[in-house]
């Protein structure tokens, strides 16, 4: 095995490969290929391919998690979810194989996965209670803001947005709107 080849270090070759290459490029033999060793010596790191793209999405949910977290600090209300809005979508932009690893776990996903949805689910809810949402309603808040985010990013990837408009302009303004309508109306 070479010397300096880690855990974090294969997850990292593959966060490269799958922002680079594409999520289907990411091969133990694209990896190896990429840290300069034989596909074995990843089993020292990883019990496959399947175990690597689960390390894999772990490693999106904290990245994204610590992207969100830092866009929210030093504000509240609709400033911060406004600005978490943005870090998402310039997350998806910047590392669209890790995002897309993200969005494709399965029944199989690690524990620390879900730990890390879980401590970005808690940062939006705290960030919403400004806004008088009520616990009853966190969830399909939570829901809207996800679906809104994650509906610009992933029209944003396919070349979905081909007005003259800046994206982040309107991801900024359906933020705005949302949450306007979330202080007028009860959501349940």
């Amino acid at each position: 095995m070479r010397a300096g080849v880690t855990t974090e270090t294969v997850i990292t070759a593959a966060a490269d490969i799958a922002d680079r290459e594409g999520w289907d490029q990411i091969t133990l033999a694209n990896v190896a290929g990429h840290l300069g060793i034989r596909t074995p010596s990843l089993y020292n790191h990883v019990g496959g391919l399947p175990d690597l793209r689960r390390k894999l999405s772990v490693h999106g949910a904290n990245l994204l998690y610590d992207s969100l977290a830092d866009a929210a600090i030093g504000r509240s209300g609709e400033q911060a979810l406004t600005e978490v809005g943005k870090a998402y979508v310039d997350f998806a932009r910047r590392r669209p194989g890790l995002y897309e690893a993200m969005n494709r776990t399965d029944d199989s996903r690690p524990e620390q996965f879900d730990l890390a949805a879980e401590q970005t689910l808690r940062l939006i809810v705290r960030l919403m209670e400004p806004l008088g949402v009520g616990p009853d309603d966190y969830v399909p808040a939570v829901r809207g803001l996800r679906s809104m985010f994650h509906g610009f990013a992933s029209l944003e990837s396919m070349g979905g947005f081909r007005m003259d408009e800046d994206v982040m302009d309107s991801v900024v303004k359906a933020i705005t709107i949302y949450l306007k309508g979330l202080r007028k109306t009860d959501v349940t």
